[in-house]
């Protein structure tokens, strides 16, 4: 919760979640900068009265109009692309060009970002076996797609920030984000869609976009005595593809017979991306850190969601 020594946030990639995020702090009287490809995002942000940048984050453009110092910065940029190079793009170079922004900052004799954010996935977690999986769970990057390769690489630049340029880091691993306008399957089914990529006894990992943004409050209203660090965010109730597709079924209307699963789709929102062996990623991911960090989740699981009409279009 945003309080008078809460320190102005500044948002890197201001789309659905860090849009969110800018309301919720803007809400409780904070300061909010942010910076956005889109060029009506940007628009409707500065209506808000958030100062925005419309520039790409591998840019140096957008440095001299955001200030990093004792700032809590969130990088929840998505791909520029959805595709390898998209990824390279965002988060190799658009890191890279962060690092500079904060070393210029510093440079100038200013004090350090107090917070760096970086938002991840789940995705990182190559496990095909059905079983749990958390925060110092092993990870062979060998068996990662490219770009949960290279959001690994992300993840361990951002945990290694020099403390001069970042006072405290945080990863956070975002399972599928679902809210209010946003529910891929939901709007695939109201599309006419009723094949769906996966196996019907696939566990989906989920987090509702208002926890997304609530757990990046409660990390920085922490104390500073805690350290930063690495944290899964996913609801306390892993689903398996099938039942998720038949609860979403019965939301519409539709007998759950009519909707099955297709492991042979296996790439985009319709289908889903195999590791480099030909699995299908298949885990449950733990949330027990996140809780024992103190936060507590608003929405526990995707079913009472759906029920609360949380989830439409």
């Amino acid at each position: 919760m945003t309080s008078p020594s809460s320190p102005p946030l500044v948002i890197l990639g201001c789309g659905y979640l860090g849009t969110a995020l800018a309301r919720a702090v803007l809400a409780r009287g904070g300061t909010v900068s942010a910076l956005t490809r889109n060029v009506e995002r940007a628009a409707e942000l500065r209506a808000q009265g958030v100062p925005t940048a419309q520039s790409d984050l591998a840019s140096d453009a957008w440095h001299a109009m955001l200030n990093p110092a004792g700032a809590a910065v969130v990088v929840c940029v998505a791909p520029s692309r959805p595709d390898v190079e998209g990824y390279r793009h965002s988060f190799v170079a658009g890191l890279d060009s962060v690092w500079r922004w904060l070393r210029q900052s510093v440079a100038a004799g200013h004090p350090p970002a107090r917070e760096l954010f970086f938002t991840s996935a789940t995705s990182v977690y190559p496990q095909a076996d059905g079983g749990w999986v958390d925060e110092s769970s092993p990870i062979d990057v060998s068996l990662l797609g490219p770009a949960a390769a290279i959001l690994r690489v992300a993840e361990e630049k951002i945990l290694g920030v020099d403390p001069a340029l970042a006072w405290r880091a945080w990863v956070l691993r975002l399972a599928g984000i679902y809210g209010p306008d946003r529910n891929h399957l939901l709007a695939a089914l109201r599309q006419g869609q009723r094949v769906f990529g996966g196996t019907a006894a696939q566990w989906v990992n989920l987090i509702h976009r208002d926890d997304g943004v609530g757990a990046i409050q409660h990390f920085i209203a922490t104390p500073a005595s805690q350290a930063g660090g690495l944290y899964n965010l996913v609801d306390n109730h892993p689903v398996q593809k099938a039942a998720l597709l038949a609860d979403l079924a019965r939301a519409e209307g539709l007998h759950p017979a009519e909707v099955r699963c297709d492991e042979n789709l296996s790439s985009g929102r319709s289908g889903h991306r195999r590791n480099v062996t030909g699995q299908i990623p298949n885990r449950r991911v733990s949330n027990a850190r996140l809780l024992g960090a103190g936060y507590k989740l608003i929405y526990e699981s995707f079913a009472k969601s759906l029920a609360g009409g949380l989830t439409t279009p």
